[in-house]
């Protein structure tokens, strides 16, 4: 689990951007990689910053950390998805259930005894379906992968790993989408899908 951000980059959870940034740069200047070849530590360092000033540097993943819906990685929280799941299913049948006056079916047989012919019952017994939640993670790649390309394994909550192809020639802060890699869909809904930012 990552470090909270805020020890990362030593300040004090109400303090400003500006004092954000300026903490990330003084740490980013003294560990840079170029200043200490080959000091895995410094390095790894290097990148516990640079992943901290990520999240709270950007006010919004800050407000969104702060109200604990993302975790100190950016990832979501799962706990934390109950209104996602639904929200990113179809505009027209978001909150809506396929079932019509389905409900009522199992009466149709008492209405039939009572009257003697089976009552119809209006839209399908389908059920509740909805698009799964969307995730986000971020990798820190080196400088020649992102240049030349590589594959690099993201692992996910549930132990397993995503395969990521990184293209050539890849920016930092590029954003890959990797379609059908979120979180399951809810009722036999589609899979959301997963969101590396590098």
């Amino acid at each position: 689990m990552s470090e909270d951000p805020y020890k990362v980059l030593g300040v004090a959870k109400d303090a400003t951007q500006a004092e954000i940034k300026k903490a990330y740069r003084k740490l980013a200047k003294a560990l840079h990689p170029d200043l200490h070849p080959g000091d895995k530590t410094k390095e790894a360092q290097f990148q516990a910053v640079a992943a901290a000033n990520d999240l709270l540097g950007d006010p919004e993943k800050r407000k969104r950390f702060d109200a604990g819906e993302i975790d100190a990685s950016g990832q979501e929280r799962p706990q934390r998805q109950y209104y996602r799941d639904h929200a990113g299913a179809d505009p027209q049948g978001r909150y809506a259930s396929g079932a019509g006056y389905g409900d009522f079916e199992d009466l149709s047989g008492v209405f039939s005894d009572l009257f003697g012919r089976r009552g119809q019952a209006r839209g399908g017994a389908q059920g509740f379906a909805a698009r799964g939640a969307d995730v986000r993670y971020r990798l820190v790649v080196d400088f020649m992968d992102a240049a030349m390309g590589a594959k690099r394994p993201v692992p996910l909550p549930d132990g397993s790993a995503i395969d990521l192809t990184i293209p050539a020639g890849v920016r930092d802060g590029q954003t890959l989408r990797l379609r059908g890699k979120g979180q399951p869909g809810f009722g036999g809904g589609p899979e959301g899908d997963a969101y590396v930012e590098i």
